[in-house]
């Protein structure tokens, strides 16, 4: 390797430093393993980051903007300060990461794993979160107004001091959860309460429960319109 890649593309004890944009998309191309690479302080907006292994990757102030990452291993990774605005996080392992004072603005979260990971600080403002685990996490002083969270998992998660203004939490665990001085205001959710370490002062406003017809209803439904789709595609076939 010559002068000029060394001074590019430094190797360390603990991974590869990368400096470029450039260098990250030949990475992905040439499906290398990132453990432990240092990505600090790039501009990865709107890349798609895909079946990745970057655990213990140090991604310090990088902006991911609008990215699309799917199926990666971003455990113990450090992304604070990171800015994750707009991105989409499907089944990605960010399990025991540093997310200080990241930014989540509106992004949208699918079965991601955030367990005993550190949000501290972080702005999920519009937020979606589906499928998400986050217990045992640090969201103290966290921002998760307007946010939506569906169906995750909060057991012994510290929310001490975090804004949870406008928001709707429907069906989360929140056993053993802190909800220490949380702003609940205008907030909605259908949550078992009693479980948790320390509710809420003001509990948010009360979802209902769905009638216990509705499920049967919709799929009935759902039945119909694809039995009507299917006899209008067998009676094209027919005219053809």
């Amino acid at each position: 390797m010559g002068t000029e890649e060394v001074a590019v593309q430094q190797m360390s004890d603990e991974g590869k430093v990368l400096k470029s944009q450039e260098q990250v998309l030949d990475a992905l191309r040439k499906h290398e393993d990132l453990t432990g690479a240092d990505l600090s302080g790039l501009d990865l907006a709107g890349m798609k980051l895909a079946g990745l292994k970057m655990a213990g990757a140090k991604l310090s102030a990088v902006d991911i903007s609008g990215s699309m990452i799917a199926g990666v291993d971003l455990s113990q990774a450090d992304l604070a300060g990171a800015d994750l605005s707009g991105a989409k996080l499907m089944g990605v392992n960010l399990a025991q990461a540093v997310l200080r004072k990241v930014k989540l603005v509106g992004a949208r979260l699918m079965g991601v794993n955030l367990g005993q990971t550190d949000l501290a600080n972080a702005d999920l403002t519009g937020a979606s979160l589906l499928g998400t685990n986050l217990e045992g996490g640090n969201l103290r002083e966290a921002n998760l107004t307007s946010s939506k969270v569906v169906g995750s998992n909060f057991k012994e998660a510290d929310l001490t001091g975090a804004d949870l203004t406008g928001s709707k939490l429907v069906r989360i665990d929140v056993t053993g959860a802190d909800f220490t001085d949380v702003n609940t205001t205008d907030a909605r959710a259908r949550v078992d309460w009693s479980v948790a370490k320390v509710p809420p002062t003001e509990l948010p406003e009360s979802i209902p429960a769905p009638p216990p017809w509705l499920p049967a209803a919709v799929a009935g439904f759902v039945i119909v319109l694809l039995i009507v789709v299917l006899k209008k595609k067998k009676g094209k076939k027919g005219c053809a």
